[in-house]
Order: structure tokens, then C-alpha cells, then sequence
């Protein structure tokens, strides 16, 4: 009976032995969340292109669709009551977004490099090749020729501010930030997060406007307790906290951009534009600049914006320095003239020999703004005026007979041709040669009245924006383009605006010659806008 135990026992242990452990069960995996559907959709043909850049070594900061929906979809009711205030209607930026949901459309665009490859000084440029190339391959993602860019955070310091990646405006393109916090619920609040996020959600909005073709502009000294503080001077400190609002001027652009209209005309085509006349006084009864003239155009004029731009302690002029500048707006009086009161009291800088700017924008219902620019200045409280255009010749039956050289690949293709000094259009400019073997100095134009004319002076008009001012030219004149004499030597103001010069006795002739000896940044290159006669 043990044998029979003992054998039986053996066996059953034979028989486990042999048999395979069962598999352990397999983990039943998480249910997988679907990615959630929008419906995108807009009432505009044109709507603002919202990228969103990612380089390939910076983690996307949570949440940030809902953050960056909340904080455009706010941008887009601030623009509106802004231009409705301003009595342009309800209109502003397009968006394609889902209504339903409150989610705008990201484009989301995975970036090639590293962020040391978008760095902050030049690294846009690199973004927007990629961007380039990304539209190539899906067009239909792309609406409008307007973008904002935003880029996660670099880096925080140790007190967790962002920072990194570039953060301005080029030409139609912003940049901007984002980070975890970046939230709408903190605007207003205070603390930290209060701060940084009015900081960098108020300068997303200011670099939107350069993005939306507003250059900076400040409040009037009397509008600041009413209105508060101008989004494109210091409104980006104020966002969420105290008053900011969209001057008179920015409106007027805004109504003819083209992601705030609904139509589908083609925008931003080439306008041939300029101030032909203007007449500039102080009224001492009205305490105000009156500025009136005349203008042509190839297209149609909407508005007409004038900006006030002093040069404070010698900052500069341009891009970036123009943040105090002060500006109004009027209505064409005609198809082809303007006129506006400005008041003195409603500018801030009036201390004596402050330059100013005068910087006369024509709005055109195609988006184009043409801008030319006068200098002025102030003694004892009351502006000087000098740049008002005198009844010059006609230049019909005029032209180049001969010059030293010219630009004609490196200046597009208006400008740089000796031809453009007659053209009677302020915006266009001679260049001389600087591509290639570049000119030097002295350079010269030949202009051959056609006929023999009679005239008392010489008019001259700097390129607007003073690059390459001219600063020592004489003049010479002939009746045969031959035997040139003599008439003066002279010293071309680094301004802008026509600058006229005297005959000591009325001359009679059939050509004049300019010869350009040295420029006012002291290099090698000249460029002139118009010439003329009187």
C-alpha cells in the first residue's frame, strides 16, 4: 500500500513539473480621450494668422490653447469697442475659431532646431523661413498676409520670469511669449503673476497692433484722464489694470487693413501717392498748428493721419524712437486736399529747438499708407513752420540728361533711378550707385528744362527719413549742357520737407547741375527725393 502511495506521488509531482506557469493577465490600457473636434469658422475672407512655433528642445507650457483663445478672443472685443468708439463700426481683426467651444485656431508648427537657433536678437527671421516653407505645403492653413507668432519660453530666472525668444513687430509679423501662467484670470489681480501677466499679455496686444500696420503713438496731454493710456505708446503696462484704448489715427489704419473688412479684394497693392502742396501756419487766436494742402493719388484716400513726433534729448527719429509721438486725423476735403487744426496744448514737448517730425499720412481704402515728412521746431512756446511749398515750375517736359550714377537693382523697382528727382513724388528717391562697385563722391544729375526757363531759386528734398542725406552741393547752370557756370555752394538741412534756396539774381537757363559733395552720416552714398525750381 506505501508503494502504491509512494509511485502514485511521483507521478503527480511529474505532471506539475511539466506544466507551464500561466501568463500573468495583461494590463487592460487607460481609455483613450479624443482629441477634441472644432469647428473653425469666421465671417471674414482675410482673418489673423495665429502661429504657434514650437523649437524642438522647449516643452509646450500647459493648458495654452484655452489660455491663448481667452486672450485673443479678449483682444478681438477690445479692438472692436475701439472702433466703434472711434466711429468706424463694429469692426476688427478676424479670427477662425469655434464659437460653441471658445477656441481659436492655432497653427502649430514644430520647429526644425533648437531654441538657440530663434534666439531673441535675429532669430525671426529663421522662424519665419520656416513658417515659409511650412504655408508651402499647406496653404489652406493661411488666410491673410497679417501673423502673430508666439513661442514658448527659453528660460525662466529665479524668480520665474520668461524670456527667450524674439518678442516685436515685422512689418505685418509680431512676435510674442507664452508661458503656463499666462492667463486672462490673472490681469488685475496683483502679485506676481498680476504684474507678469499684464506685462506680457499687454505686449502681446501692443506688438499685435504693429503686426495690424499701427506704428507707436501716445496720448494728447488732455485725453490721459479720460482715455488713460495709448496701447501703442505705454498701454502695454496698463492691460487689465487701468484704461487703454486705441487712438483716433490707429482706428483710421485699422479700417482699411485687410483682416478687419469682410470683403475679398486684393490689399496692399502698390499706391502712387504724394503730397503735391502744403501750406503750414500758427494761428496764435486758435493756439494751433493749421496745416492744409494737397495731394494726388492713384487710389483712393480714406483718411489722412498726422504725427507729431518730437526728437526729446536727441533720442532719434524712426522705428522706436517715435513712442511720444502725438497724432490726429481728417477727412479728405476734396478727392485731392486736406486741411486739420492741431492744437499745441494737446502736445506734451514744447521746449525750445525740440525737432519735430511732421509726418502726413495718406490712408488709402486698400490698406496703403504713403507717408512724407516735414521738420519743425519750437521758440518760446510757439512752433516754427518753414516747410510750406512755394509755386515751383512745372516739370512737364523735363528730364535726366545725365548723372554720375544710379541704383537700379538694389532699391526696388521705383527707386534708386536718377529719373525719380523729377517725378514730382516726394516717397520716391534717386540713389546713387551702391550694389556692385559702388559710387562715390562727388555725384551728380544733369536736368534739362526742355527749354530755357526763368527762375529766382532752387528747390531740394531730401529722401523722407533722411538715409543718405546729402549734406554739401553746389549748383551749377548752362545753356548748352556744355559750359556749365557756377551759382552758389550750399549746405542741404538734414530734414525733411522741401528746402529752398535763393538766386542772388533771376537766372535764365536750359540745365542745371547738382553736384552732391558730402553726405551728413559721412559715407560714401547720396539720395535725393526731388528737385526743382521757383
Amino acid at each position: 500500500m506505501i508503494r502504491i502511495q509512494y509511485f502514485f506521488l511521483i507521478a503527480l509531482l511529474a505532471i506539475t513539473a511539466c506544466k507551464k506557469p500561466a501568463a500573468p493577465a495583461e494590463p487592460t490600457p487607460p481609455p483613450v480621450t479624443p482629441a477634441p473636434a472644432y469647428n473653425y469658422s469666421s465671417d471674414k475672407t482675410y482673418n489673423l494668422n495665429v502661429v504657434y512655433f514650437i523649437p524642438n528642445d522647449v516643452a509646450i507650457p500647459t493648458d495654452h490653447h484655452r489660455r491663448l483663445s481667452e486672450i485673443l478672443l479678449s483682444a478681438q472685443d477690445f479692438f472692436r469697442s475701439e472702433m466703434q468708439r472711434n466711429g468706424y463700426g463694429n469692426k476688427t481683426f478676424g479670427l477662425l475659431k469655434d464659437e460653441a467651444k471658445k477656441r481659436i485656431k492655432l497653427i502649430e508648427i514644430k520647429g526644425k532646431q533648437g531654441k538657440a537657433a530663434y534666439p531673441y536678437e535675429g532669430g525671426s527671421g529663421a522662424v519665419q523661413t520656416e513658417i515659409a516653407a511650412y504655408k508651402a505645403a499647406n496653404p489652406s492653413e493661411f488666410t491673410s498676409d497679417h501673423y502673430l507668432v508666439i513661442i514658448p519660453a527659453y528660460k525662466y530666472d529665479t524668480n520665474g520670469e520668461p524670456g527667450g525668444p524674439p518678442f516685436y513687430g515685422v512689418g505685418k509679423t509680431c512676435f510674442a511669449l507664452d508661458y503656463a501662467d499666462q492667463d486672462n484670470k490673472y490681469l488685475g489681480t496683483g502679485g506676481t503673476l498680476g504684474t507678469r501677466a499684464t506685462k506680457w499679455i499687454g505686449g502681446m496686444i501692443h506688438e499685435l497692433g504693429h503686426g495690424l500696420n499701427l506704428p507707436h503713438n501716445r496720448q494728447k496731454a488732455a485725453s490721459e484722464t479720460s482715455l488713460g493710456m495709448s496701447l501703442m505708446w505705454a498701454g502695454n503696462s496698463t492691460w487689465g489694470i487701468s484704461p487703454t484704448f486705441l487712438t483716433a489715427a490707429d482706428c483710421a489704419v485699422l479700417n482699411t487693413n485687410q483682416v478687419f473688412n469682410a470683403d475679398n479684394k486684393v490689399y496692399y497693392t502698390t499706391v502712387n501717392a504724394s503730397v503735391q502742396h502744403i501750406h503750414a501756419d500758427y494761428d496764435a487766436g486758435k493756439t494751433a498748428i493749421v496745416v492744409k494742402g494737397k495731394y494726388i493719388s492713384s487710389g483712393k484716400v480714406t483718411d489722412l493721419v498726422y504725427f507729431n513726433d518730437p526728437n526729446v534729448n536727441n533720442e532719434g527719429t524712426g522705428v522706436n524712437k517715435d513712442y511720444n509721438s502725438i497724432a490726429w486725423t481728417s477727412k479728405p476735403v476734396t478727392n485731392d486736399s486736406f486741411y486739420i487744426e492741431m492744437p499745441i496744448g494737446d502736445l506734451v514737448e514744447k521746449a525750445d529747438n525740440i525737432p519735430y517730425e511732421l509726418k502726413v499720412k495718406l490712408v488709402h481704402e486698400n490698406g496703403v499708407v504713403v507717408e512724407t515728412i516735414y521738420s519743425y521746431t519750437f521758440t518760446g512756446g510757439v512752433p516754427v513752420l518753414t516747410f510750406s511749398t512755394r509755386n515751383e515750375l512745372s516739370k512737364q517736359g523735363w528730364s535726366v540728361y545725365a548723372f554720375s550714377s544710379e541704383e537700379t537693382s538694389g532699391e526696388g523697382t521705383t527707386n534708386g533711378r536718377a529719373a525719380t528727382v523729377i517725378d514730382g513724388n516726394a516717397a520716391t528717391y534717386w540713389h546713387s550707385k551702391w550694389s556692385g562697385s559702388a559710387a562715390v563722391y562727388p555725384h551728380e544729375l544733369v536736368i534739362d528744362l526742355g527749354s530755357e526757363k526763368t527762375a529766382n531759386g532752387l528747390s531740394v528734398t531730401q529722401r523722407s527719413g533722411l538715409s543718405r542725406s546729402v549734406k554739401n552741393a553746389e549748383l551749377q547752370i548752362s545753356s548748352d549742357a556744355v559750359n556749365f557756370t557756377s551759382v552758389n555752394n550750399y549746405v542741404f538741412a538734414n530734414s525733411n520737407g522741401a528746402q529752398y534756396f535763393d538766386f542772388n539774381t533771376t537766372k535764365t537757363f536750359r540745365y542745371f547741375k547738382i553736384i552732391a559733395k558730402s553726405a551728413w552720416d559721412g559715407l560714401q552714398f547720396a539720395a535725393l527725393a526731388e528737385v526743382g525750381l521757383y
